[in-house]
């Protein structure tokens, strides 16, 4: 669960973009927060967190 002031969005976390990868389901990004977590998301919770902060990562890049 990502926690913004009185927001409370559900998302799980992981340990590594590998692994989120591995996990990700249809309709889900995984996002990167400030301090290097990294989380997956539902696509329609994004637009309520990236304004925190929140970066999309590319789940098909192997730059991460």
């Amino acid at each position: 669960m990502i926690k913004i002031d009185d927001m409370q969005i559900p998302a799980e976390r992981y340990e590594d973009v590998k692994s989120a990868r591995e996990a990700l389901k249809k309709d889900e990004i995984i996002v990167k927060d400030n301090d290097g977590n990294i989380w997956i998301v539902d696509n329609e919770n994004y637009p309520k967190i990236e304004g925190y902060g929140y970066e999309r990562i590319d789940p098909n890049s192997s730059t991460e």
